[in-house]
């Protein structure tokens, strides 16, 4: 054995000094890992979470922490998701942002589009206004919900940028206008939905583009047009969604080649009928309907054996022939409604109404009703079944709650149990209901058909209102064994599901028809609406006739409405109560009278006669005026209610000054509180007013006919005494010309909502020039008569000096009335009235809505500043130019009121103006000024908080006999026009391409003569400076280049001196005064 080397320590003190060295060398090892270790928690980049914190700020988030080094990413219920596997898991990006059902209120922070990372955005069911931000177009979302809020403008095109998009709703908004081709940009889209807005024109081409979409939904939306046939190319489609639109038949057969298909839903389409489409391949359809589709022919058999189906509607169709037997094996079907069609009897028909889920009341013909085999419910007459044969001259239902006595008449109960398929049938055999549809997607099996009130009702009669019948498609009461004759229907709603508190509870919109007799008398009827808030009652007056002693009143969803809000689901019909009576018969009224008489003249002593004789002949000589108007007011036949001078005082407080909200032309207006609770306007009828009671019947005589959402609804009024007063509804933000010129009360409002008040103001013109019973010229459109209620609806007032034109010719008025600055040239100069005379104000207003230019503002209120940037050049030119379109000279180049509807809405192309303003110059020759133009008043007078809304223009005849002569372009008075077209320099900055068009330019100034000072005005008719951009000229250049064709001044013949050189003898004397009347321009981008 060899011997070992000596060592200290021997092998063992060497293994153990070599083991000992691995410890420690994996020791230190360990502590260079430490270092990282304790780096590795995540944190948020500092910059994203400086933008969480402004988004808090802006949205008043205050339960975001913001102590961790995440910040909120994923703290409880704070709705912020952030991505940490940046970095090797040391950085986190913000992901995912879900903030629904907030109620947040404001204008949608740009805020956002500062997180690079964010690819989720919910901000569904809150308060937001305004549009979407511009800055949102860098985003990289592939998923955004705005649901729920109250966004307007046209459809954003900033969304149409956003091209990484696979999911968008804009559902249950106020946007309005065609979709643009641009749309066809979100190649990747799975899921669109824009239901419940106001999107008009065709439904858009660039839909065909979408070949990855599998969910689509555009129901409740003014879509218009035939029905595209391009669904074939969308193969991906599962969920295609089209209800309540505008829509015209037929159904394309390309819907045949949607073999994905598990929900389709069209409904209400308008136009020539169609064979039932081809869909046999759709072997994994949930929900079918094909609901008032004018569908003809028979229900193919196929349908009957899909064993996924679970939802089936057909109904109100023209469907014949029989129900095909495999129905009768359909056990997977929830709900099936094919009621209200023309199917014949056979051996494999239900013999029943209601057959399970099945719905078939008046589903069979009129063929059918000779045969004895269909029960009465399937028929479409109700006989008279009552066992004593005893018939009814009145109906009173408390709907959805129990029997109630109101003023001593007893209103029966209605609380028969809930049911997507009933037909009920009274204990007393007197009355029926038939309900049909069923609450979709609302997930809840157990759904409710009887609304409870949330909140205690303080209304008179508020049993009536407590509680209400729902039905989610069509609810039909009958009135059975009812005497033939004439009947007053008082339909009784109150919105009781929604709110009008902060909440996005309030924004839902409820929408539906009425129908008396088949006739419809409501369409599109919101509750909320018409009663001025919700909670509140509202009764519907309908005078109708019985003939086959059944009355029948309908309620029908046509798909309006939101569905998404404030849960997703069906908002349909809802009814009160209902009562209908016969009108008090002549004859026994006249019988009682003189029963009376005969036992007055018996009982009563001679000389008690006598004094009655004289107090009567007393009275009748002292009313002798007012017995006068009565008579005119009864026989108006109005269907208003009538106000005691005691309620009229209790509501205004005495008329009390602090009441008072305007002055009009008949007198003051004062705001007024009812013992209900509702909020009425006051307007006092003055008894020194020129007008006087006939205008007063005539006023109220044309309003109470008159019903649309954009004229101001009159309640009632008052005759009591000396007292002529009219009730209306009162409108929370008063009227327009406040809104615009009074600084304290100077409302900020978008482009949007601007561009909506134009076209409430439009259709109230439409309906009164095209649409309503009788043919109404206003006369007196201007700001201070053009009123805004609460969400900024434009409601057209003061009907009392409209002028009936029952023909279609024109009216030569010895009498102007209106308001100078606003009148059209033909009416003001010649009293020649036509309805063209309306759209010529229209016009004017319309400009002071898009640039606040008050008619007697100044150069510098053209632009209005609050508007920064924040509109669309496009918008603003289409909505100057149909200003433009308005005001032009001749009378029958402006366009009808309807025409301009369609220009705002963008359903219609704004044509080219050019022929238009060359014949438009061509009616201001000299003597087309003279006859067609006006001269305004001298004084310019401010707009006081005060008396904003009052008529400060007395109606006058104007008769001035104008002379022209063209302007030098050397004279003193060039500056005036060099100050006004200076605007437009500025205004140009922005502008490419473009041809600006001076039209009707006047500036009004007063002339020093001596100690006078004297009225005048200058037109500027055309000044065209084609394809010429002022950039880079300064203003002199640029005004002369292209000197205008031809400027004239319209001044006072006898007393202003005209030389020959000089446009007026003492030009060197300058205006003291000056302001801009109306000024148009139109360009293109």
């Amino acid at each position: 054995m060899a011997c070992r080397p000596p060592c200290p320590c021997g092998w063992s003190c060497f293994c153990m000094v070599f083991f000992l060295g691995l410890l420690l060398a994996e020791a230190v090892h360990g502590a260079g890992r430490s270092e990282p270790a304790a780096r590795s928690t995540p944190s948020l980049v500092p910059a994203e979470a400086r933008v969480l914190r402004r988004i808090a700020v802006r949205l008043g988030v205050s339960s975001w922490d913001f102590t961790a080094g995440t910040g909120p990413c994923d703290q409880g219920d704070s709705g912020v998701h952030c991505d940490c596997s940046f970095s090797n898991g040391t950085i986190c990006h913000v992901t995912e942002i879900f903030l629904k059902g907030q109620n947040f209120s404001g204008e949608l922070p740009p805020d956002f589009a500062d997180l690079p990372n964010l690819l989720q955005l919910d901000l569904s069911r809150s308060l937001f206004h305004g549009g979407v931000p511009d800055q949102w177009a860098r985003m990289k979302l592939q998923g955004l919900s705005l649901m729920g809020n109250r966004l307007s403008g046209p459809f954003p095109m900033v969304l149409t940028r956003i091209t990484t998009l696979t999911n968008l709703s804009i559902e249950s908004n106020e946007f309005y206008g065609p979709t643009p081709p641009e749309i066809g940009h979100l190649i990747r889209i799975e899921k669109l939905i824009l239901s419940t807005n106001e999107f008009t024109g065709p439904l858009p081409t660039a839909l065909s583009l979408f070949s990855n979409i599998t969910d689509l939904r555009i129901s409740s939306t003014n879509f218009s047009g035939r029905m595209p046939d391009f669904w074939g190319k969308l193969k991906r489609l599962e969920k295609l969604q089209i209800e309540g639109s505008l829509l015209e038949g037929p159904l394309p057969s390309s819907l045949s080649e949607l073999t994905n298909l598990s929900d389709l839903r069209i409904s209400d389409l308008r136009g020539s009928g169609s064979s039932f489409p081809d869909l046999s391949r759709m072997t994994s359809m949930n929900k079918l309907v094909l609901r008032n589709c004018s569908i003809s022919g028979s229900i193919p058999p196929y349908i009957g054996t899909w064993t996924t189906l679970k939802h089936l509607d057909l109904s109100f169709n023209k469907l014949s022939g029989e129900i095909p037997p495999s129905f009768a094996s359909m056990g997977a079907v929830d709900y099936m409604d094919i009621s209200f069609n023309n199917f014949t009897t056979g051996s494999s028909g239900p013999s029943q109404c209601l057959q399970g889920s099945v719905n078939l009341v008046e589903s069979y013909s009129a063929e059918a009703n000779s045969l004895n085999s269909i029960q009465p419910c399937l028929k479409r007459n109700f006989p008279c079944v009552a066992s004593n044969g005893q018939y009814h001259s009145s109906l009173h239902i408390n709907c959805g709650d129990k029997e109630a006595t109101i003023n001593g008449t007893k209103y029966e109960a209605d609380t028969t149990p809930k049911g997507a398929s009933l037909l009920y049938v009274s204990p007393g055999l007197n009355w029926a209901f038939s309900s049909t549809g069923n609450f979709m997607d609302d997930n809840i099996n157990d759904d409710d058909y009887i609304a409870t009130s949330a909140s205690t009702l303080v209304v008179p009669n508020s049993d009536l209102y407590t509680k209400a019948r729902l039905s989610p498609l069509s609810l039909t009461y009958y009135g059975l064994c009812m005497l033939s004759g004439s009947y007053t229907v008082n339909l009784h709603f109150a919105e009781i599901v929604f709110t009008n508190d902060s909440t996005y509870y309030s924004l839902g919109k409820r929408r539906f028809n009425v129908f008396i007799q088949g006739r419809m008398v409501l369409e599109d009827f919101d509750i909320e609406q018409s009663a001025g808030a919700a909670a509140k009652p509202v009764i519907k007056t309908f005078q109708t006739y019985v003939t086959n002693h059944t009355l029948e009143i309908q309620f029908y969803w046509a798909g309006r409405g939101t569905t998404g809000i404030p849960y997703r689901g069906s908002y349909g019909p809802l009814i009160s109560a209902i009562s209908a009576v016969e009108p008090p018969k002549a004859g026994s009224s006249k019988k009682r009278s003189s029963r009376a008489s005969i036992a007055l003249i018996i009982g009563i002593p001679i000389v008690a006669i006598f004094a009655a004789l004289i107090v009567g002949i007393y009275c009748i000589i002292k009313k002798q005026r007012k017995s006068s108007m009565h008579k005119e007011l009864r026989a108006l036949d109005l269907q208003i209610g009538s106000f005691t001078l005691r309620q009229i005082k209790a509501a205004t407080r005495n008329f009390d000054a602090a009441n008072k909200i305007g002055e009009g032309g008949f007198g003051s207006v004062y705001k007024g509180l009812l013992s209900d609770g509702t909020i009425i306007a006051v307007k006092q009828l003055s008894s020194r007013s020129k007008q006087g009671n006939r205008e007063f019947v005539n006023e109220i005589g044309m309003i109470s006919a008159l019903q649309h959402p954009n004229l101001v609804k009159l309640y009632g009024c008052c005759t009591e005494g000396n007292q002529l007063s009219l009730v209306y509804e009162y409108m929370e933000n008063n009227c327009l010309a406040r809104a615009l010129f009074v600084e304290q009360y100077r409302l900020r409002m978008d482009w949007g909502t601007r561009h909506k008040i134009c076209l409430g103001i439009a259709r109230g013109l439409a309906y009164l020039h095209e649409d309503s019973a009788i043919r109404i010229v206003h006369r007196d459109i201007k700001a201070s008569n053009i009123l805004l209620d609460k969400d900024l609806n434009a409601k057209i007032s003061d009907f009392g000096l409209a002028k009936l034109n029952e023909d279609d010719h024109t009216h030569i008025s010895t009498k102007v009335a209106g308001t100078i600055g606003y009148m059209a040239p033909e009416y003001a100069m010649r009293g020649y009235l036509t309805d063209k005379a309306d759209v010529y104000s229209f016009g004017v207003v319309v400009l002071e809505i898009a640039c606040v230019l008050h008619e007697r503002g100044t150069l510098l209120e053209l632009v209005d500043p609050d508007l920064g940037s924040n509109y669309s050049t496009e918008e603003a030119l289409l909505m100057l130019n149909v200003a433009l379109l308005c005001t032009t000279a001749a009378p029958t180049l402006r366009p009808k009121m309807s025409k301009v509807v369609s220009l705002l809405e963008g359903s219609t192309p704004l044509q080219t103006l050019l022929s238009d303003l060359s014949l438009a110059a061509n009616s201001l020759s000299s003597s087309g000024v003279r006859r067609n133009f006006w001269q305004n008043p001298s004084e310019s007078q401010s707009l006081t908080a005060q008396a904003s809304c009052s008529d400060t223009n007395e109606s006058s005849t104007i008769d001035i006999d104008g002379i022209l002569r063209p302007l030098n372009t050397g004279s003193s008075l060039w500056s005036v026009v060099s100050e006004l077209l200076s605007i437009f320099y500025f205004v140009s900055e922005k502008i490419t391409n473009w041809t600006l068009i001076l039209h009707l330019i006047a500036v009004n100034y007063q002339l020093q003569l001596g100690d006078e000072l004297i009225p005048i005005k200058i037109f500027a008719s055309t000044w065209n400076v084609g394809g010429k951009s002022p950039r880079g000229l300064n203003l002199d250049e640029w005004l002369h280049s292209s000197p205008p064709a031809d400027i004239y001044v319209l001044g006072f013949q006898e007393i202003v001196p005209l030389n020959a050189g000089n446009v007026l003898g003492t030009e060197d004397n300058l205006p003291a005064k000056k302001s801009v009347s109306l000024v148009s321009l139109s360009g293109g981008h």
